[in-house]
């Protein structure tokens, strides 16, 4: 599957060179209409945003790598694309954070249950 906001991230990161907040993305695509054919809302929605942008930061992180030889650090704070710097690059510091948002599978098959019981790990049970 083809990420369809891949561009816009893209473009989006050509622009700002001191980097930008996945918050920042999510902000950015909503007012550009790119997820209006997201079928969820509450937080199915805010997870499937969150996931086709952590999808094409982590797709742009190779491409940008082996086509132009630039590195995208990726956090949710900051995301930011520069040159590099040598040997010392690590262009993917968390292997199993880009295979599980690389996998459309997880993507199509977590349900808002899925969600809440992860939000209850962490945060414990509502009341």
């Amino acid at each position: 599957m083809i990420n369809p906001v891949l561009p816009q991230v893209l473009s989006e990161l050509r622009q700002h060179p001191e980097g930008v907040s996945e918050y920042y993305l999510m902000r950015t695509l909503d007012r550009q209409n790119a997820f209006d054919e997201l079928e969820a809302d509450g937080l199915l929605a805010l997870f499937r945003k969150h996931f086709i942008i952590m999808n094409a930061l982590y797709d742009l992180q190779d491409i940008l790598w082996e086509e132009e030889g630039r590195v995208l650090n990726i956090s949710p704070m900051h995301i930011e694309l520069h040159k590099s710097r040598g040997k010392d690059d690590c262009i993917d510091p968390n292997p199993l954070l880009s295979e599980y948002y690389l996998d459309w599978h997880n993507f199509e098959h977590t349900t808002a249950e899925d969600l809440v019981a992860l939000m209850e790990t962490v945060t414990g049970p509502r009341h």
